[in-house]
């Protein structure tokens, strides 16, 4: 995985509905990532002791975090 790639996930079954509805809503055609996964320090406190990767939606203006101890990549291409 590397930035620029275009990725397809899959949520895990106990991923949060955050994550199954963004991938269901804004990742049918894929996501371009923009940063590699890292821990990060959110302001609302919900980043925890994990790794989230930066991601920009092929379907709408969406950009944003998704957990990686949430998602299953599926399919992945530069």
């Amino acid at each position: 995985m590397n930035i620029g790639d275009t990725i397809h996930f899959k949520a895990l079954s106990g991923a949060s509905k955050r994550t199954k509805n963004r991938i269901h809503n804004r990742g049918k055609s894929g996501f371009e990532v923009t940063q590699l996964p890292k821990r990060t320090n959110f302001v609302n406190g919900t980043s925890g002791d994990r790794d989230w990767i930066a991601l920009d939606s092929l379907d709408s203006l969406w950009s944003g975090w998704l957990p990686m101890d949430e998602i299953e990549v599926i399919n992945e291409s530069r």
